[in-house]
């Protein structure tokens, strides 16, 4: 391991040092996704959100962004799948 990764590892929390996607599910109605790039899609059967890494697909009904900043959103609906998919290198 190199010496600025453990640094990184030993100040800032893994998922913030490397840049990760953190999705927070509250039942099968909400969704709190954190560390996002961009929105794709939003549709109120799909949204695609972008990261840095890769892309997160919700499916459902009723979909709606409740709210959004630079670095999250909060999304409430009948929610039936969430996809994480990294891009390939």
């Amino acid at each position: 391991m190199k010496k600025t990764e453990r640094w990184k590892e030993q100040m800032v929390p893994a998922d913030l040092a490397y840049s990760e996607t953190i999705i927070t599910m509250t039942g099968s109605m909400e969704l709190l996704i954190e560390n996002y790039r961009s929105i794709s899609r939003y549709t109120p059967s799909e949204i695609v959100v972008l990261s840095l890494r890769g892309k997160v697909t919700v499916c459902g009904k009723n979909l709606e962004i409740l709210w959004y900043t630079s670095s999250a959103m909060k999304i409430r609906g009948d929610i039936f799948s969430v996809c994480p998919q990294k891009y390939m290198k």
